[in-house]
């Protein structure tokens, strides 16, 4: 078991600030260009860096920066391998 505590639910700033950076990306608000699939993986995307230890708007503005052709492709990014096992765990009934 991991020493480092993993933060699973995001808090109400938290989620105020992946939408910012999401909006200052171009994949939320009236004047985002991204389509409906581009601007979900865009914030599945963020949710899943900032689980994975990336908690400032900075690191993550220039996380979804280095996919935003990717993401605007509708192409799937890769998620890291911690997020798959955590997933995988929760799937399989870990709390």
């Amino acid at each position: 078991m991991s020493s480092t505590p993993l933060q699973e639910h995001l808090n109400p700033s938290d989620f105020a600030m992946i939408r910012d950076v999401l909006r200052a990306g171009g994949f939320r608000g009236v004047e985002a260009t991204a389509n409906s699939d581009a601007k979900k993986a865009a914030s599945v995307f963020l949710k899943t860096e900032f689980r994975n230890g990336k908690r400032t708007r900075e690191t993550l503005l220039l996380a979804l920066q280095s996919k935003r052709v990717d993401l605007h492709k509708g192409l799937a990014v890769a998620i890291s391998r911690k997020s798959e096992a955590i997933d995988r765990w929760q799937d399989e009934g870990g709390q």
